[in-house]
């Protein structure tokens, strides 16, 4: 009997440290799954699972966003511990963008508030300078205004009049100064810049050289 009663404790303790084991790993897929589904509205956030505790991550588009986040995650039942690492878009004013064109292509800089504008952004800018290499120097920010996306298509539209030069704008303020690309375009843009403007723009600096001619 005593030869054998050992092997037989070691054995229902493996049983034992196999069964906690593999409930555990059931309990952290079950939490992470749940806490995936309660988190899906909010795309900007990550997470990571370790048994019963959370670690939440992300940069929120604003504070409403992440408080709106932190409370989904609070909800989820049999969580023992949130760890929280998210934080905010920076603040941005004047919220300003600048569009520079030259004979070595297009510069966009300044702020956009998320990725879906930037990529809008750029699918207008190759539309509005085909073949003409871009780069994007964007960073996110919160605090566009209204149409932001808008004013920033009707400027690359301005742009495309241009031979070289920079459109820039500066919360609901529109400044452009370059050379025209032709006559035309002189003309064109003249003519829409002495108009009113789309999307509560007020014109600012507006220094346009007529197109150089041809020898």
């Amino acid at each position: 009997m005593f030869k054998w009663f050992w092997p037989g404790i070691t054995w229902t303790a493996a049983l034992t440290a196999l069964a906690l084991w593999f409930g555990a790993d059931r309990v952290e897929t079950d939490i992470a799954t749940r806490t995936g589904a309660a988190l899906a509205p909010f795309v900007w956030t990550g997470l990571d699972v370790d048994g019963r505790d959370v670690t939440l991550k992300g940069i929120a588009p604003d504070p409403e966003a992440q408080s709106a986040a932190q409370d989904a995650l609070a909800k989820v039942w049999g969580i023992r511990e949130i760890t929280d690492l998210t934080s905010v878009l920076p603040l941005v004013s004047p919220y300003a963008l600048q569009i520079r064109k030259s004979a070595d292509g297009i510069i966009l800089s300044g702020s956009v508030p998320d990725n879906d504008v930037r990529d809008r952004i750029m699918t207008a800018a190759e539309s509005a300078a085909p073949g003409i290499p871009l780069d994007d120097q964007m960073a996110m920010g919160r605090g566009s205004p209204p149409d932001f996306a808008d004013s920033v298509e009707f400027a690359l539209q301005l742009l495309s009049g241009l031979r070289e030069g920079e459109i820039g704008i500066s919360d609901r303020n529109i400044s452009i100064k370059g050379r025209a690309a032709d006559t035309a375009s002189y003309q064109k843009l003249e003519s829409r810049l002495n108009s009113p403007l789309p999307f509560g723009l007020t014109a600012g600096q507006v220094e346009i050289g007529e197109a150089e001619l041809q020898q």
